[in-house]
């Protein structure tokens, strides 16, 4: 197993038996019992003042800077957009563990890992998409879920908190050939995204990249008119956004002195993996709820 440095003298500090135990050796309910006497000792033992020292320090527990009376008109003006398809669905605030490394492609270390076998939810996407393969298993043939969730990411920042509101789609369906299902979703989440950024933001446009020509065919007697860019070398980088997506991606930019990135989009193979079904196709998308406001401080008047 490789770590960090700072890991690394801890595993010497309580040896290779201790390490192979807590590593492999103990079953699930083992290590989380264990765990949990960690925790009540450790916990047994703060103080008011360390907690307070702790609220005041760690960046984990900072209140966003948004009030939430300007959240809440923007997420209602999203659900009132969403197509009638999807269906809407509250999500937990945990997913299990390995979900930001098999899905986000996230380091373990940029997730909030809890001691029972979970972690906190950092893309509702990754919620979405696993709720969406358990209905594809039971038999549904498409499946359009919605949610809006406060997500918590593990990685350094200079500033702002470690959470925020994000409103997301994801679509299940089966291959239907030719590209046929891909453009299918794309038109769905794209006619979704294009109502509601320019509802809310004017000066807001959606690039849409396509590495593939067949499915760019597809797209433009369909009436596409975003910003369209075909990438003609499918081995060559992708692309630099946030998601490992394929066939195709897209992102939602506000246009001004520095164009400012609030959501993005893209086909993954998630729901192949989960539902054990190569044919399966998954479209996800998103927008960051708070960094709409913050761009668009008007929205809630």
């Amino acid at each position: 197993m490789s770590g960090t440095a700072a890991s690394t003298k801890v595993w010497r500090r309580i040896g290779v038996h201790a390490r192979e135990a807590l590593l492999r050796s103990l079953n699930p309910m083992e290590l989380r019992a264990i765990l949990v006497d960690v925790a009540r000792t450790r916990a047994t033992a703060q103080t008011a003042a360390d907690m307070m020292q702790h609220w005041r320090d760690d960046r984990f527990f900072q209140p966003s800077e948004i009030d939430p009376r300007e959240v809440l008109p923007t997420v209602t003006k999203l659900w009132e957009a969403v197509p009638r398809e999807f269906v809407g669905v509250s999500l937990s605030q945990l997913t299990p563990l390995g979900s930001g490394i098999h899905l986000g492609g996230r380091g373990q270390n940029r997730v909030v890992t809890t001691m029972r076998g979970s972690e906190v939810l950092i893309d509702p996407t990754h919620g979405l998409a696993l709720e969406a393969s358990k209905r594809r298993r039971s038999g549904h043939s498409r499946v359009h879920l919605a949610t809006h969730a406060r997500c918590t990411h593990a990685w350094d920042t200079t500033d702002g908190s470690s959470h925020e509101v994000r409103f997301s789609l994801v679509s299940s369906a089966p291959d239907g050939g030719g590209l046929s299902t891909e453009a299918d979703l794309l038109d769905l989440h794209l006619d979704y995204w294009r109502e509601v950024i320019g509802t809310l933001v004017p000066n807001g446009r959606i690039q849409l990249a396509v590495w593939d020509p067949t499915l760019a065919g597809l797209l433009e007697p369909r009436g596409t008119q975003d910003d369209i860019i075909v990438v003609e070398r499918p081995n060559c980088e992708r692309t630099p956004w946030r998601n490992p997506y394929t066939t195709a991606a897209f992102r939602m930019i506000i246009d001004g002195e520095e164009p400012v990135e609030i959501g993005d989009g893209g086909f993954v193979t998630w729901t192949q993996a989960l539902t054990r079904n190569r044919k399966d196709r998954c479209l996800i998308s998103g927008i960051s709820v708070d960094a709409l406001v913050l761009q668009a401080p008007l929205l809630g008047d």
